[in-house]
């Protein structure tokens, strides 16, 4: 009589490579789904109207384009928050800005009542601290020389 030890199933096998592979998949999913969900958040708040209010005056304003220069792109880490029900809303961000330049930051604080936002802070703020108050309406449409707006600002109340 013959004794032939009983086959292994596949699990007895292979479990060795088996647990390691599915504990990275899992890990992979998770990194997965957790990249995916900030990239919703930012693409929200990359379309919000405070968001695109803002980029669009950093890039007309002739102060921020000589302190950063051409293109001036949006980094991808926007910190803050927004907060909007029916026609009223808050907004409170920093959108990361770069140039061939040099970097900046905008910083938007605004309100929403009845549908329209105002903004009560629209700054640029560079490198070396200084304010750009992109609220005003072209930078220095006024022909003041770009200088004038790199100064640094009081802190608004």
């Amino acid at each position: 009589m013959s004794t032939q030890a009983p086959a292994r199933s596949w699990w007895q096998r292979n479990w060795k490579w088996c647990l390691p592979l599915a504990g990275a998949g899992l890990l992979a999913a998770f990194a997965l789904a957790m990249f995916g969900m900030f990239s919703l958040l930012f693409g929200l708040l990359a379309h919000s109207a405070p968001y695109q209010h803002a980029i669009e005056r950093a890039r007309a304003s002739t102060a921020v384009v000589a302190a950063l220069g051409e293109p001036i792109e949006t980094g991808f880490m926007t910190q803050g928050h927004l907060n909007t029900t029916n026609d009223e809303g808050e907004a409170n961000l920093r959108v990361p800005l770069e140039g061939p330049r040099g970097r900046a930051s905008v910083h938007v604080e605004a309100t929403r009542a009845n549908g329209l936002w105002t903004y009560q802070t629209l700054d640029a703020v560079l490198a070396d601290g200084s304010r750009i108050d992109l609220r005003e309406a072209n930078g220095n449409d006024a022909g003041d020389p770009p200088a004038r707006y790199r100064k640094a600002l009081p802190e608004r109340p």
